[in-house]
Parts: C-alpha cells; sequence; structure tokens
C-alpha cells in the first residue's frame, strides 16, 4: 500500500477510536428530527417563518463543533476528559490467565518508573521512610492493567545519582519518571511528588500535599491515583480499591511497618527476627492493618524457609497472619504469596500451587509472586515450570541479578548448559554493575562469588566470597552460597566446613539442598551425607 493510502486508513482509523464517526451519525439523526418537529409545529404556533432558516442554519453550524468536540474530548468514567492520542491510549482491560506471561509483554502501554524520595528531613534520618513510600507506589501501581511500572531494582540503581530524567527514562525505557521528596517534623508531613516527561524533561504535573504524619497512607494512595490520571490510564473499580487496600491511619503502625519492610528487603538471617518484631509491633498498634499482618507473614514464611529459630508457636503465627490479613483484605496478592510459601514448606503442592496462582491473577505484574512460585516448583523438583516462572518474574524485573542466578540454577538442573552459561554471565555482570555503586551488599557479593565460580574465574569468587564473608560471617545464607562457591571451586573441605555452620542448627531448605546442582561435588562424601541427614532430622521434627 501506498504511503498515502495508509495516512489515510489511519486518519479513518483515529477518527472511529476518538468515536467522530459515532458522534457525526448520531448528531445529524438528532439534527434531523429537530427540522422535523420545527417544521411541523412551528406554522400552527404562528412563529414566522425566518425561524425555521434559523433552526436550519444551527443545526448546521453545530454539525462541524460537534465533531470537533468529539476529536478533542471524551466522556470516562471521572467525567470529560481530553481525549488521549494515539500513543498514549492504553489497551483495553483484559483478565491475563494465570501463567508465566507478564502484562508488561501482554498490554504494552503509558511506562513510568518511581524513584526513590529524596529525605529533607531536618535531621536526614528518614531514609527508611522515603524509599517505603516510593516502594509502597510501585507495589500500588502494578495491579493498574495497561500501566507498565520499572521495577524497584531498575528504578532505585538512580538512588544518590545526579541523572537527568531524559537519562533515566532513556535506560529504563519509560515515557514518564516520578520522583519527590519528604519533609518529617514532629507530627507533620510534607510529601512532594512531581511527573516528568523523559522524552522532553517537562512537568506533566507536580503536587505538594501537607498532612498530619496520620494521613500518609493517604498521601500514597492520592499520589498514586494522581499519577495515574495523568498518564491518562482508565482505572477500574476494583483497581482503585487495590489502589487502597490495606491501609492505616495510625502513624505509628504506618511507620513500623516500613522499618519492617526495610528489613525484610534485606533478605538475610540477621534481619528477618527484627523484621517480624517490627511488623508485631505495627499490628499492635493498629489490629485491622492489613499490609502489616501481611509483612508478618512474609517475614514468619522467609524464616521457615530458612528454618530461623522458629517455634510450632510461631509457625501457627505466621499462617494466622496471612489468614488474617486475607479476612481484612481479600484481595492482598502479598498475603496470598506469604501462605502459598508456607503450604509449600509443609509439602502442601496443590494448595500453595493455588495460592501463588491467585497472586498472580490479583497482580499479573508481581516479579514476588512469580519468583516465590518458581522456588516453589524448584523445591517440588517441577523444574521446567520452575524455569517458565523464573523468565516471567525476569521479565517483570529484567535487571535482577538475583533471580537471573536462580534462573541459572535450574536450567543446570535442566541440563540445557549453553542457556546457563548464559544466563550466568548476565548474572555476574548485572552483580558487577550493582556492586559498583552498592558494594557492601552481602547478597550482591555472596551471589556474585558463586556466579564466577560457576564461570571458571576462581580468583574473582574467592575475592567476592571473603568480602561476604567479612560483611555477614554468621549469617545463614551468606554461609550456604559461600559453601557452594566453594563446592564449585573444587574446595571441598571450606565447602564442607561452610555447610556445616549454615546448617548447624538444623537450619536450611532441605529440599533446596537435596536438589541444588552446585552442591552435586558434595555428594557421597560422608561429611556431606551427615549434614543433609541432620537436616531432614530437624525437617522432620519441624513439620510434625
Amino acid at each position: 500500500m501506498s504511503t498515502g493510502g495508509t495516512t489515510l486508513k489511519n486518519w479513518f482509523a483515529e477518527l472511529r477510536r476518538r468515536k467522530v464517526f459515532r458522534v457525526a451519525t448520531v448528531y445529524m439523526v438528532v439534527a434531523w428530527l429537530l427540522v422535523q418537529v420545527a417544521g411541523t409545529t412551528f406554522g400552527p404556533l404562528g412563529l414566522p417563518g425566518w425561524t425555521m432558516k434559523l433552526v436550519i442554519l444551527l443545526a448546521a453550524f453545530g454539525f462541524p463543533l460537534a465533531c470537533g468536540l468529539a476529536w478533542a474530548f471524551d466522556v470516562t468514567p471521572r467525567g470529560i476528559e481530553r481525549t488521549a492520542t494515539g500513543a498514549e491510549v492504553p489497551p483495553p482491560a483484559a483478565e491475563f490467565p494465570v501463567s508465566a506471561q507478564p502484562p508488561a509483554k501482554a498490554a504494552p502501554g503509558p511506562s513510568v518508573a518511581i524513584l526513590p524520595f529524596l529525605d529533607m528531613s531536618p535531621a536526614h534520618d528518614q531514609e527508611y521512610f522515603c524509599d517505603g513510600i516510593a516502594e509502597e507506589i510501585i507495589n500500588a501501581l502494578c495491579c493498574v492493567r495497561g500501566l507498565r511500572i520499572a521495577s524497584r531494582t531498575s528504578s532505585f540503581q538512580f538512588k544518590g545519582r545526579s541523572a537527568d530524567v531524559r537519562e533515566i527514562g532513556k535506560a529504563l525505557g519509560v515515557d514518564a519518571v516520578l520522583e519527590g521528596s519528604v519533609r518529617k517534623a514532629g507530627e507533620r508531613v510534607r510529601v512532594t511528588a512531581q511527573l516528568v516527561g523523559a522524552t522532553d524533561g517537562y512537568h506533566v504535573w507536580s503536587e505538594s500535599f501537607d498532612r498530619n504524619l496520620e494521613d500518609v497512607f493517604a498521601i500514597q494512595t492520592e499520589i498514586a491515583q494522581r499519577l495515574v490520571k495523568a498518564l491518562r490510564v482508565s482505572l477500574t473499580p476494583q483497581e482503585n480499591a487495590l489502589l487502597e487496600r490495606g491501609g492505616t491511619r495510625n502513624a505509628e503502625a504506618y511507620d513500623l511497618y516500613l522499618r519492617g519492610q526495610q528489613l525484610l528487603r534485606n533478605f538475610s538471617s540477621g534481619t528477618l527476627v527484627p523484621a517480624a518484631a517490627m511488623f508485631r509491633q505495627a499490628i499492635a498498634q493498629d489490629g485491622e492493618f492489613a499490609q502489616a499482618h501481611a509483612g508478618l507473614a512474609n517475614a514468619l514464611a522467609t524464616m521457615r524457609l530458612w528454618r530461623i529459630e522458629m517455634t510450632a508457636g510461631e509457625i501457627a503465627e505466621a499462617f494466622t497472619a496471612s489468614e488474617r490479613a486475607l479476612a481484612l483484605e481479600p484481595r492482598m496478592p502479598e498475603a496470598f504469596v506469604a501462605r502459598g510459601c508456607l503450604m509449600s514448606m509443609q509439602g502442601r503442592a496443590e494448595d500453595a500451587a493455588r495460592d501463588f496462582e491467585e497472586a498472580i491473577r490479583l497482580n499479573p505484574a508481581s516479579s514476588d509472586a512469580h519468583y516465590m512460585y518458581a522456588r516453589h516448583c524448584f523445591a517440588a523438583g517441577q523444574f521446567e515450570k520452575a524455569a517458565e516462572f523464573y523468565r516471567a518474574a525476569l521479565r517483570l524485573e529484567p535487571d535482577s541479578y538475583q533471580m537471573l542466578a536462580m534462573l541459572g540454577t535450574v536450567l543446570e538442573r535442566l541440563g540445557r548448559h549453553e542457556e546457563v552459561t548464559q544466563v550466568r554471565k548476565q548474572s555476574l555482570q548485572e552483580i558487577e554493575r550493582h556492586l559498583r555503586t552498592n558494594p557492601g551488599d552481602g547478597r550482591a557479593l555472596y551471589l556474585g562469588s558463586v556466579a564466577a565460580a560457576q564461570l571458571g574465574d576462581p580468583a574473582r569468587a574467592t575475592e567476592l566470597a571473603e568480602l561476604a564473608l567479612a560483611a555477614s560471617p554468621d549469617d545463614l545464607s551468606t554461609a550456604y552460597n559461600i559453601a557452594c562457591a566453594f563446592a564449585v571451586m573444587g574446595n571441598r573441605g571450606r565447602a564442607l566446613e561452610l555447610l556445616d555452620h549454615a546448617v548447624q542448627e538444623g537450619r536450611g531448605s532441605l529440599a533446596w539442598i537435596e536438589r541444588d546442582p552446585d552442591l552435586d561435588s558434595l555428594r557421597g562424601d560422608p561429611r556431606f551425607e551427615a549434614i543433609v541427614q541432620r537436616l531432614r532430622a530437624a525437617t522432620a521434627r519441624a513439620t510434625a
């Protein structure tokens, strides 16, 4: 087709999209009826002849005006708004099936990155609060279909960097960037947010919220709603309800919740116990705070994953917390994820799968839900399915070195050696990039050590291993992963020493250790079998 034909076709398509044809048809029908009524009634009413001409002229002049208004404006559930251009229009909302396909592929549309908010408080001691608000906005917006949100990992790499918004937009492939600041002073909080176009650097929307601390959750919700409106994405009633789910007006409860979330994100055995304590304190402040119950369930589920000094009462507490969160807010994906993890660790594979799938149905853009489902599949020996969901999580969070590392483990177990090498190179590349700006990140250090060992670089693997051990000498995750690195490098003695230290109190995931290909060189060694047997006995006691 010629360029002219294509242009004409696109022009007619745009007229149809903006409902111009529909408005024109309705207008002509209504105008014709008015003229007929006027012709029938004006004479008997004794009106002069020129009135009929006036009706006809008004109808004629009104036609282009009606078409112009149809082109420029649209009637939405929020009222009359300017019609979005073709590039701005999101696709129709749809229910995505529970699968490993994320909405970023299925529903391209407007996209935004949420940067960590700046701490403008007098003491500059509110970093956890600023990061927490930004992350909560990310989590809330992930439920909006047709809107693509850059992952926390992607957005937070620009923390503390004076990068231009256009540079950030290009790096993350987004249309707009939300940045802001927080100033806490006494019982007052001032939150400033501004949405900036990533192509031209112009402000799309900005607003300041000067409120009492008890309103901070409402501010977070308002920012999410205003951002969606500024990007001209329509919210369904269900999505709008999800933006407001599980909140609190208790300032102390919200502060404790954000502190707990910060500890939980660190993903180390040393931060899980205090994270659970923070969530318990938040619940004590507000027993109706659904997100705090979900946070406690997630902290305890992760502790259960590593069997960190948990009693039978704490295991019951974890289930109770997830059930309480769902009773308060039945559409809370993170509560389903927490309960799915607990079901998985009890060997209730079908129940776990149902919970993970419900979490993904509620929030198809949740990389955590896909990631934890993949971990469950790996522990259950469903390696193909695990690889599928790790890939789905990576499509949602493409620069996650952690997910790349986990995918490499599954591909190794499946025997896909060429893919394994490619994934591990990518994982190590992301880790090295991350360490340049976060040199003390223990998880990046120990996963980098494993990746370097797997890629045949023992010098770098050993260097990263020693840095990780120096940073967190008593951390279970560190000891386990560095044991894997030394096992891959053939240093059986050091590997067994670290693995024994990791599980000396019956801690660790038996299903994971039994299937981890990094430990294959140790299997059959009496010392390794004794460690596994000790863990097996501890697991039997915990599930009895």
